[in-house]
């Protein structure tokens, strides 16, 4: 039986949050995962008194199965796993429509202004959970191909597959908890909505202000 972990994200944040180390504000930067991961990210962002934004990212799918990820794309590029399971067609139109989204959200999200500055810099990506774990493995790539000091990732919930794939790959992987069965990450969540392009361009104009 699946169990309610959280409330809320909020909730899910405020229960995270204790269990990140302190760290000096000025060597960390906070990203959050769109949409779903930025309104817990510009939480902990608050509470360290550190800078955030967003790392913008979309997972690719299959036609018949829109949840399942089998890769993840970039502004500037794209991570597939199970190639097989996608027509070239099918997976070209993907990634064209997905860098379009992407370019958008950078857009309203962001202003188009630049990416924060990593290299030297504790890099503490945040999602409201990790089910398969391909977009953030992704993630992990972008991080890490700008030189961070350290990449840390914070999340209230994850399946034990993808944290078995993610641990190795980072310098601190802060979990609450890997429950099984792990069906979705919604699940765990008593009040799980959309999460807004309002929504995020309010949490980064409320850790900017």
């Amino acid at each position: 039986m699946e169990q309610i972990l959280f409330k809320d994200r909020a909730d899910a944040a405020a229960q995270l949050i204790p269990k990140i180390p302190l760290v000096d504000p000025d060597k960390l930067v906070v990203l959050g995962i769109p949409r779903g991961g930025v309104p817990i990210a510009s939480q902990i962002a608050v509470a360290l008194h550190a800078p955030m934004d967003v790392l913008l990212i979309k997972k690719l799918t299959t036609p018949n199965n829109p949840e399942y990820a089998i890769g993840a794309v970039g502004l500037e590029d794209s991570w597939i796993d199970e190639i097989q399971l996608i027509s070239k067609e099918e997976l070209d139109h993907q990634i064209q429509q997905a860098r379009q989204l992407l370019r958008e959200r950078n857009r309203i999200y962001r202003n188009d202004r630049p990416f924060p500055q990593l290299s030297g810099k504790v890099v503490l990506l945040v999602d409201d959970g990790i089910a398969t774990g391909r977009t953030l493995l992704h993630a992990i790539n972008i991080v890490r191909s700008n030189s961070p000091q350290a990449i840390w990732v914070a999340v209230p919930v994850s399946s034990r597959e993808a944290a078995a794939q993610i641990v190795p790959l980072v310098d601190r992987f802060i979990c609450l908890h890997q429950p099984e069965p792990f069906i979705g990450v919604g699940r765990f969540y008593q009040f799980f909505p959309s999460v807004s392009d309002r929504e995020v361009q309010g949490a980064i104009y409320a850790n900017e202000c």
